[in-house]
Order: structure tokens, then sequence, then C-alpha cells
């Protein structure tokens, strides 16, 4: 073998190794054991339920590793895992923490690696205040104090909304939520995820009460005394007033509402007005006419209203016209004519003027009794309808008996005669009861002075002008007529 070849072969063997070895050194360095990433990231600030992690290269190379927190050796416990280390979070206080990792490997070009890095703990959850109305609210607002700079969360079934807290820790919320009663959770978070959560109730109705009406459709033909019901549907409670021709009217709640107890309605139309308010102060009015015909008898303690159809409306315009405030044919319907004429007879009684026949009214209007002296008659009334003429005989003309409207205003039976202060009268005594009573057996005072209506022991004086101004009866038509009248009842003696 030549020289030269020998030598270029040893050459090339040697060029070989020292490639070998250099890349055989630089695959060594490149695996060596060096931290990678940690958590939690430098510069970041978690809470203390946060691990410390530390993520290497190759950790199978690392011979050993060492861990300080603060200057203290945590190693001890670290726990390893395939990646790397972790460390559960040291008891810390709230604040910045130093964090050093050396891992030694058995690399001879450079076996060290270390790692150094700060982050901060906040382990104190944010503080969370907020204020929200124990009443019931149009609209739902929660205002509140936290952390500055927290996020705060206001979540329910259906949604949520979210502010952050500004620089004083001041935040306000306005949850778009459903009327009703309804389940808040307020949550308040900081930078390092620490939570607050707060539970509240929110009142909202933010509409009115819608109200119907139901149970007095059409007329009501059964009963004068109605019950009414009011369905009510409202987020919050309500509270209603019922008034019935300006009255108030019983209520007695129900689950969904209210029954309304009117009394006694009149014959004809009464009104009903409802003012529902509920518990934000949002009021809803209803009226609804209540059509009552439960009667065709006219009685005393009747009340007729305009509206009023029937039988009984007919004997009221009969009455009407007995006490000549009505003229014409009688009206089956309680119309504007009517009313007029209800009118004038309270304006002529001196009773209220609202065209309305109550009680009073309609006692006074039940019966008459009309005296026509030039005809030496006395004609009763009742509901309107003469009933009976009787004969009788009215004042001589020295002691005329008087004309115009009076009332009955005493019933006396078997009265005693007492001899009034007049010059015919001068000197008589008493006549107690009995067959010379010159008042016989029955005496029916009138409003006129000194005037009665009473029977006599005379009878031929009837159908003449003997008295001295009391209007006298047979005896037998003066019982008579003595039970049919009342106290009260009108008297019109006409010339």
């Amino acid at each position: 073998m030549r020289t030269g070849t020998v030598v270029g072969l040893i050459v090339t063997v040697a060029v070989g190794v020292v490639a070998i070895g250099g890349v055989l050194v630089a695959r060594a360095y490149a695996d060596r054991p060096v931290v990678e990433s940690v958590s939690p990231a430098p510069g970041t600030t978690v809470n203390g339920s946060t691990p410390i992690r530390v993520i290497l290269r190759s950790p199978e190379a690392a011979q050993t590793v060492a861990i300080t927190v603060d200057g203290t050796d945590a190693t001890v416990r670290a726990t390893k895992t395939a990646s790397g280390y972790v460390l559960a979070m040291p008891k810390l206080v709230d604040g910045p923490h130093n964090v050093n990792v050396r891992v030694v490997s058995s690399d001879l070009i450079d076996n060290t690696d270390t790692y150094r890095w700060t982050f901060s703990t906040d382990a104190t959850a944010p503080t969370l205040t907020a204020t929200t109305s124990s009443k019931w609210v149009d609209s739902a607002v929660v205002d509140g104090v936290s952390e500055p700079g927290a996020t705060v969360r206001a979540s329910w079934q259906d949604g949520e909304v979210v502010t952050t807290a500004d620089s004083a820790g001041h935040f306000s919320l306005t949850p778009v939520i459903p009327d009703g009663k309804t389940p808040l959770l307020l949550t308040a978070a900081d930078a390092a995820g620490n939570e607050t959560r707060a539970s509240h109730v929110m009142l909202v109705d933010s509409g009115r009460p819608a109200v119907k009406i139901g149970g007095v459709d059409g007329w009501v033909r059964d009963t004068d005394h109605p019950k009414v019901y009011a369905f009510v549907d409202s987020a919050s409670p309500t509270n209603i007033v019922a008034k019935i021709n300006g009255q108030d009217a019983k209520v007695t709640p129900l689950s969904i509402g209210y029954t309304i107890e009117a009394g006694e309605l009149p014959q004809g139309t009464s009104e009903l007005a409802l003012s529902i308010t509920n518990s934000v102060g949002h009021t809803t009015t209803r009226t609804k006419k209540i059509n009552v015909d439960s009667t065709e008898t006219l009685t005393n303690n009747l009340t007729l209203a305009p509206g009023a159809r029937g039988l009984d409306v007919a004997r009221l315009t009969r009455r009407l016209k007995v006490a000549r405030v009505w003229k014409g044919k009688f009206s089956w319907h309680y119309n504007a004519k009517v009313v007029a004429a209800v009118k004038a007879f309270q304006k002529k009684s001196n009773m209220p003027e609202d065209g309305i026949a109550r009680p009073a009214l309609l006692a006074q209007t039940a019966g008459k009794i009309v005296v026509i002296e030039s005809k030496f008659v006395l004609n009763l009334y009742i509901d309107g309808k003469l009933v009976k003429q009787y004969p009788v005989a009215v004042g001589q003309s020295a002691y005329p008996t008087p004309t115009g409207d009076f009332v009955v205003t005493e019933k006396i039976e078997n009265p005693t005669w007492t001899p009034p202060n007049s010059p015919w009268a001068a000197g008589l005594e008493p006549v107690p009861p009995g067959t010379n009573n010159p008042l016989g057996t029955r005496w029916i005072g009138t409003s006129a002075p000194l005037v009665g209506i009473h029977g006599t022991p005379s009878d031929w004086s009837i159908g003449t002008a003997a008295s001295h101004g009391c209007v006298r009866m047979h005896i037998s038509d003066v019982e008579d007529l003595f039970k049919r009248v009342t106290v009260g009842m009108p008297i019109e003696i006409k010339p």
C-alpha cells in the first residue's frame, strides 16, 4: 500500500470521528432537561387554589430538581409528572411571590438549568353588597358595591347581565326579567378568579292589572241582590275599590279575583265602578252596567231607577198621574219622561232631585185622599187607582174647609172631643168617646190647622156644608177609610 494512501485513510477516519462526536454533542445538548414553561405565568395574579406547575423538556434526563418559593425549599411537596412537576400552592399571603427552579442533569457540557419568575396571589374574595327592593317595583334595578374592577354578574333562569365595578367599586345592573317573583343570583369575580355570591328575589310588576267582570251579562231577573265577579290578572297583589251607584260595595277576595256583593239594587240600570290597584301603584278602572228586572210588583220598599221596565213602572206612572206630575198614557219603561216626572214630584216634596224612585217617594205616592168640596165626596186612591169614593160633609161658609195639599198627621180610635179655641166652641166641655161624641169613632188628623177627617153622629149633615171646617163622614165609612190610610199619606182638597 502506498504511503499516501495510508495517510489519506487515517485523515478520513479522524475526520469521521470528529464529525460523529459533534453530532452526539449537539444531540446531547438539545436533549438536556430545561424549563419550557411555568404556571402561574410570570406577572399574573392567581388565587390561592392555583397549583404551581413546571413543564420540563426531557424530564427523564433530570437527575435532581429543586423548587423554592420565596426562598423556602418546597421541593419535597412537589409531585413528579410525565411532563415535569406540580406543586400545590403553599399558603401565601396576598401579593407578589418569587419562584426558583433548578434542574441538574448528567450532561457534561451544560448540566444545570435555572428558571426564575414572579407571580402574585390574591386569595381574598371580593366584597359584594347589593341593594334590591323587598317591595314590588315596576322595573328591576340592582345597585351595589364590590371590589374595583370586579366583574359583577346577575343571572336568572332565562338570562344574565354583566357589568364591571368602577374605580370606587360601584356597579349598577338592570336585569330584564319577567313580571312576578324571580330568583336572582349575583356573582362578583375579581381578576384572580375569587368569587362572592348572593341570592336575591326580585318582585317586578311592570304592567297594569287586567280585569274581566262576570256574572251580570244581560238582564238579571232572578234576584235584586246579584253577585258580580271581577277576575283579575296581575303579577303582584291587588287592592280593589268597588262602588255601585256611587256607594261602597262589599268585596270578598277570591283566588283569582273578587266577589262583589251589591246589596239590594233598584229595578233598572245600576252602574258598577271598579278601581283595581296593584302593589306598584298601577291602577285599572272598569265600569259595568247592571240591569235588574226581578219583579213586576210595585211595593213601597222597592227602588226604581232609569232603565226599569214592566208593570211596576206602569204603576209608578199611574201614581205620578194622581200626584199631578204625569200626563198622558202610562209608561212601561223608566225613560226620560219618567225621570222628569219623578224629579218634579221630588221637588214638590222637598226630596233630593235625582230622578230615582226610592221607598220614601213610593210610600208617599202609594195612596192619596182627594176631597172635592163642591161634590161633597172623598176619593181614595191606592197605587194610583181610585179604590173607593165616600160622601162627606164640608165646612159651612162661616168656617170653610181649607183647600190645598196636606198630609195625614195622626190616626186616633175612639177619640175624645176637645173644644177648639174658637168662638163657636166657647163654653163647651170635652166629650169622651161614646155615641154623642162629635168626632164619632175615628179621627184622621191632617196638616191643615184644626182640620181633620172624622165620623159624625149627625148623618143628616153628610152631603152638605155643615161642619166647622172638618170633613165629616158616616161612621162606617170613616172606619173603613181609617184602615186604608197611613200617616204621611197626601191629601188634596179641591174647591
